[in-house]
């Protein structure tokens, strides 16, 4: 018994050490290319979303998901299942739609938006003319991206307006691959500079700002590191009157910055004058200043985070499970549509449109709504607070204080005085006499990680029980019959 008992003490801190901090609300939508989520596309999901000011997440697993997604709702969430294996992509450039922003492969026009673990993704052809094709447009207050990647190579991530903060993600491209009139912070970052079809000279950054004092738009790129697959690369290059950007404790390739580190657009000189562009206690091998143009500068002092961004990131936060690295676990199960069952395939989108949408001016024509400065979502079904209601309801005996104030059993089922009852799956377990998987013959094949999938559902190995007195939550049996028998798991539900 002593075996026994050591057995499930060390499974238990198993399953603690591994459970994420935060889970998925019970309500998340699900997306899936294999047809077991609610939607086989972001966009349907997104379209699916109610309007509001509480917070909506949508969890997508594991595929390429070919199609431009257009987000123009509150509070949206995405996260994705690992962002090196969920990937956003499209094929659309400014000559397709006659506008730079326009042709971004996810665009979110919304405020309080936030993304975890996703590559976004644009595979238009570069270089060329009307080359511009952006992975990501944030147009809005309080975004927030974390651990994303973003692909292109010409003006790959556009921060058009609004205040967004990037945080350890991977930024590609070649030219002006930061552009935009916003406000954008980039937090323990890579901008990695690639060349492409013989083009091996790049521009990091394309600010827009057009306040005089510096409180509007700008870019703050601290505690990030610039690299290089050989292409050498300028800082940025000043596209409107009061272009603001700041790199901040930022670890270079020295020996690839061209030396000015700084440039005008064409016709734009007199903006040497009105703009605001440096560099703060950057490092690297290699790296040195000398030869910098006159008009940069080497600022003292750097602002932080929270003042570059107006002393607000409340919005950084989340209430709901992201991944650190990038593998998140798979949310609760959802019914799946019998429409969205991969009885046959979706068609695959086209690469482009058939159609080019209405070209966009250089301002968007709508702003989106004000939105009150903290999210007033407050989800309970999340985190520790979820033990009984969500993926611990699944052991069968739902929340264990909930099992153990029973009056009527004191924690048994009966007079058994171990602790779930006479032949559950403690006692029931065997010493392992094959290989037949990791668990042995625990129950009788209760443990066993081969336990079949219930209602497009996989059973893992804690979700793999029968169903009976009291419990109405997911069950698997092995092979349509209960493996343990009594007043607790008695039958297949």
């Amino acid at each position: 018994m002593k075996l026994y008992i050591s057995l499930f003490i060390t499974l238990i801190i198993q399953l603690i050490n591994a459970f994420p901090q935060n889970q998925l609300p019970s309500d998340a939508v699900i997306v899936a290319k294999d047809g077991s989520g609610k939607f086989n596309t972001v966009q349907a999901a997104v379209d699916s979303l109610p309007n509001g000011n509480s917070e909506k997440v949508i969890y997508i697993k594991s595929g390429t998901y070919n199609e431009q997604v257009s987000i123009q709702k509150n509070f949206v969430t995405l996260i994705g299942e690992n962002k090196d294996k969920v990937i956003i992509t499209y094929n659309l450039n400014n000559a397709k739609t006659g506008s730079s922003s326009e042709c971004a492969t996810v665009k979110a026009k919304c405020d309080n938006f936030k993304a975890f673990d996703i590559t976004f993704e644009n595979t238009a052809p570069f270089p060329g003319d009307n080359a511009q094709a952006p992975a990501f447009y944030s147009y809005g207050n309080k975004h927030y991206i974390e651990n994303c990647n973003f692909l292109s190579y010409q003006d790959t991530l556009l921060s058009y307006h609004g205040t967004q903060y990037f945080k350890n993600c991977y930024i590609r491209g070649l030219t002006d691959f930061i552009w935009g009139f916003g406000r954008a912070v980039f937090d323990q970052c890579t901008l990695h500079v690639v060349s492409k079809g013989g083009k091996n000279e790049g521009y990091l950054t394309a600010n827009g700002n057009e306040d005089p004092n510096f409180k509007e738009g700008g870019f703050l790129i601290t505690n990030s590191k610039v690299t290089s697959d050989g292409a050498r690369f300028y800082l940025g290059r000043l596209w409107k009157k009061n272009c603001y950007v700041i790199f901040d404790k930022t670890n270079f390739p020295g020996d690839k910055i061209v030396k000015e580190g700084w440039l005008t657009f064409t016709g734009n000189d007199a903006y040497k004058n009105t703009s605001k562009v440096g560099e703060h206690q950057c490092s690297g091998n290699g790296y040195n200043t000398n030869g910098r143009v006159s008009w940069s500068t080497q600022f003292p002092s750097a602002p932080s985070i929270s003042e570059f961004l107006g002393g607000d990131l409340s919005f950084t936060s989340s209430t709901v499970y992201k991944g650190s690295s990038g593998n998140n676990t798979t949310p609760p199960t959802q019914e799946v549509p019998a429409s969205n069952a991969p009885a046959s395939n979706p068609a695959p989108v086209p690469n482009t449109p058939t159609e080019n949408p209405a070209p966009v001016p250089n301002t968007p024509t709508e702003n989106p709504a004000p939105v009150p400065n903290t999210p007033t979502n407050n989800n309970n079904n999340n985190g520790w607070g979820n033990w009984g209601n969500m993926d611990w309801s699944n052991w069968g005996f739902n929340n264990w204080g909930n099992k153990n104030s029973n009056s009527n059993t004191n924690g048994k089922t009966n007079n058994n005085n171990n602790w779930f009852g006479n032949n559950n799956m403690w006692n029931n377990w065997n010493p392992p006499t094959n290989n037949a998987a990791p668990w042995g013959n625990w129950g009788n094949g209760f443990w066993k990680r081969s336990a079949k999938k219930v209602n497009k559902r996989e059973c893992l190995p804690l979700n793999a029980q029968c169903g009976g007195k009291g419990y109405k939550g997911p069950s698997c049996c092995q092979e349509g019959k209960c493996t343990v028998i009594n007043e607790w798991y008695s039958t297949c539900i």
